[in-house]
């Protein structure tokens, strides 16, 4: 192939111009080509052959790749969510999922998050077992009588319990039950289950009173307890709370997490990243949502209707800009630093990037959208898809693979196999 070079400013693909009029310069002539398979193309213009792709796992049933800030790659077999090791070509389980489900990772304070509509989980700072998202509280319900013997007085209270696991992250608080103690005694609580390494914190109210104050805390060894007084202790933290449901996309976003499902996006409460106020915590959407993905000033969230930035960090103080109505291709978007952007957006530190029918969509920080490609190409409505970002010999790209069910156009790189 002779080598070829394109004008200044280099656009790439153009598929919706006429013919014998491609997007052109009119000082330096050329910047696009009608059409390119398996080639790369540089900001210089240089077009070159792409290199294809080396086979490392053989087999079906692979799904939802991503790599960790501690440089773990995650892939998920059917049900089985593990690491892979690229050089070794090792896959290594972590955890067996409830279902074969497309699975989204994010990652808060040192902590890897996951979740699909069937499971979700996290792996702690520092460790490498894969833990509940939140401590839930066990099916069992226990059982609380009042007894003869003790220094309670007679009267209603209220009382209810949480889990503190071994890492001192405590659970929602369980459904308050009221004891009359019809004579100065105490409150018996069994058929409480045993955990190892965790405690459970009781709390009650004074006698005839409302407010929730600690009672007790204990190994969570013993399946039944006795209190026979009550001191004032501190409030619960985790009351009115609950864990935070499945969905498909997870993110963080400020000092919360973020979980999209049908219709909604439920965000946890600040600094509680595992618990969410289920009468409030929650943004309404438009049917499915197709994309999430914050940026400094705030988070792009795409559904039926389009994308809207939703800037802040408080989901309180939202304030909401309708930026596209264009539907985003599910599991597309990416935060791409701000030296992967052309030269007059490189300033930004990073932008959501996201595929829809013009092509690449970038959200920036400021909640302005720019279709760099909205000229050039028109895309069908693709299935799904996946984005990742590298440096290929010296040239930064953003790849995203996408499921279809039409044929692939002008726009798509078919790779080849390198054998």
């Amino acid at each position: 192939m002779a080598k070829r070079k394109l004008k200044k400013p280099v656009l790439g693909i153009d598929q919706l111009s006429d013919e014998t009029s491609l997007l052109s310069n009119e000082e330096s002539g050329i910047t696009a080509i009608r059409e390119g398979n398996n080639i790369d193309i540089d900001n210089e213009g240089n077009v070159n052959r792409r290199g294809g792709y080396v086979n490392k796992i053989s087999g079906t049933g692979y799904h939802s790749l991503y790599n960790s800030e501690r440089g773990w790659l995650f892939l998920c077999h059917n049900e089985e969510m593990g690491i892979y090791d690229a050089v070794a070509e090792t896959f290594t389980v972590l955890v067996n999922m409830d279902d074969s489900q497309l699975t989204s990772f994010t990652e808060m304070n040192g902590n890897i998050y996951y979740v699909n509509p069937r499971s979700k989980g996290m792996i702690r700072k520092g460790e490498s077992i894969v833990r509940t998202l939140g401590v839930p509280l066990p099916n069992v319900i226990p059982s609380f009588v009042a007894t003869v013997s003790g220094s309670l007085q007679a009267g209603r209270y209220g009382i209810s319990y949480t889990i503190i696991d071994d890492a001192g992250e405590e659970s929602p608080l369980a459904p308050l039950v009221v004891i009359t103690v019809a004579e100065q005694g105490s409150i018996q609580g069994s058929l409480f289950t045993t955990f190892s390494n965790s405690k459970y914190r009781i709390y009650m109210t004074a006698t005839d009173g409302e407010e929730l104050y600690q009672a007790a805390e204990f190994d969570a060894d013993v399946t039944s307890f006795l209190i026979s007084d009550h001191g004032e202790g501190r409030r619960p933290d985790t009351q009115f709370l609950s864990q935070l449901p499945s969905g498909y996309i997870i993110r963080s976003h400020g000092s919360r997490l973020f979980i999209a499902t049908n219709d909604f996006v439920f965000y946890s409460e600040p600094f509680l990243p595992h618990l969410t106020n289920t009468a409030n915590g929650f943004l309404p959407m438009t049917g499915v949502v197709y994309m999430m993905q914050p940026v400094d000033g705030g988070i792009y969230i795409g559904d039926e209707a389009g994308v809207r930035f939703y800037a802040g960090k408080d989901p309180a103080d939202f304030e909401v800009t309708d930026v596209s109505t264009e539907l985003a291709v599910f599991g597309t978007a990416v935060a791409v630093p701000g030296d992967y952007l052309p030269e007059d957006l490189a300033e930004t530190h990073s932008a959501a990037v996201w595929l829809a029918s013009s092509g690449y969509q970038i959200g920036l920080s400021s909640g302005k959208l720019v279709r760099p490609h909205a000229e050039q190409v028109r895309l069908p409505r693709y299935v799904q898809g996946c984005a990742a970002f590298s440096t290929q010999d010296g040239r930064k790209q953003l790849i995203t693979p996408v499921n279809s069910n039409v044929l692939a156009d002008a726009s798509v790189a078919l790779d080849s196999i390198i054998s």
